[in-house]
């Protein structure tokens, strides 16, 4: 049998296993999986079609004979052979079938997640191959991969705008002092988009339309000439219809949504020592994860909040690099006080 080279021996596999992507890295490939969380497979023999991307492109584009599933949602696996075959068919992608040892494998999850949640991911983690199985909550996560020095005594401020759930946190000490979290993030966005052209202007769109206004048009301050061409279908008729669409008329659902997020943060920032409480206005919050890419959503926290804000470098992949820190520092890790064995 031939022996791979050292440097192909996978030792340490990252996940973020997040509702709308997972994302993998490894310490042999890197950043090797940035794919929607999706699944697409045939209903009547159960077989595998496709995964990621090309999942993501079937949907509503092929017979009812195709299933496309979202295995994972409001942050929970939803269907676990659902999800176990998705993740099987990214982890052959990356892991070598020679690979001579198992690998440790880390896991991001939500700061909320039940005791219950923590053992299905960890029994489907082993079940994958994993050699050990370790959870990261994905504020924290989030924190490390801000390069914030998390370890410190003085606080760190950050809202993780995540597709399915936001969580803020407050981490001192390599551990969240306290978290506060809610459903309405961004997919409850995407729907409250599609639902509003429906009703305003009498248009269907599909949920990848609505997910391409998010990046292309929505703001929180309405600025006019940000515009964008929506096509969809004629609510009434069913007929092919496009219409252009300013940040104006989609900004107020926008903002609905900022005002959940303004009250979880002061929420939390009621709960803390007043120690911490001085450190986090001091040094400002964090925005991680997909909406903090949204036009206007910085300046509206520093507005409302009165304290600086930053948005963090590719803040949708910044969970997924704090988890491949925590695992080139494992040990670190485990002598940290926001590991829990």
């Amino acid at each position: 049998m031939k022996i791979p080279f050292i440097s192909q021996i996978v030792r340490f596999v990252g996940i973020d296993l997040g509702s709308s992507q997972v994302r993998i890295w490894t310490d042999r490939s890197g950043f090797a999986i940035d794919e929607p969380a999706l699944i697409a497979f045939d209903a009547k023999t159960k077989r595998i079609l496709a995964v990621g991307s090309e999942a993501a492109e079937m949907r509503g584009r092929v017979s009812k004979n195709v299933v496309v599933e979202q295995p994972i949602q409001d942050g929970k696996i939803y269907d676990l052979e659902t999800t176990r075959a998705l993740l099987r068919v990214f982890l052959q992608k990356v892991l070598s079938s020679t690979n001579l040892i198992s690998p440790v494998y880390m896991c991001s999850v939500p700061a909320k997640s039940s005791e219950a949640d923590l053992q299905a991911v960890t029994r489907l983690m082993y079940n994958l191959g994993a050699r050990e199985v370790y959870t990261i909550s994905s504020p924290l996560a989030a924190s490390i991969g801000a390069d914030v020095p998390i370890a410190d005594a003085s606080g760190c401020f950050i809202l993780h705008l995540g597709a399915d759930v936001v969580e803020g946190a407050v981490i001192s000490l390599g551990s969240m002092v306290h978290y506060e979290s809610t459903h309405y993030a961004g997919n409850f966005l995407s729907k409250r988009l599609q639902y509003l052209m429906k009703k305003e202007f009498a248009l269907d769109i599909s949920l990848q339309t609505a997910e391409e206004m998010k990046r292309r048009v929505v703001s929180a301050y309405g600025l006019k000439e940000r515009k964008m061409l929506v096509t969809g279908k004629s609510a009434h008729d069913g007929s092919p219809k496009e219409i252009s669409v300013t940040a104006a008329d989609v900004a107020p659902e926008l903002l609905k949504l900022l005002e959940k997020y303004e009250k979880v943060l002061r929420q939390l920032l009621s709960t803390i020592p007043p120690e911490l409480t001085v450190d986090v206005i001091d040094k400002g919050l964090l925005l991680a994860g997909g909406l903090a890419n949204i036009d206007g959503v910085s300046q509206y926290f520093v507005e409302k909040m009165g304290i600086p804000v930053s948005v963090v470098d590719n803040p949708e992949q910044v969970v997924i690099k704090g988890t491949s820190i925590a695992l080139e520092h494992l040990d670190l890790f485990k002598e940290s006080l926001g590991y829990q064995s």
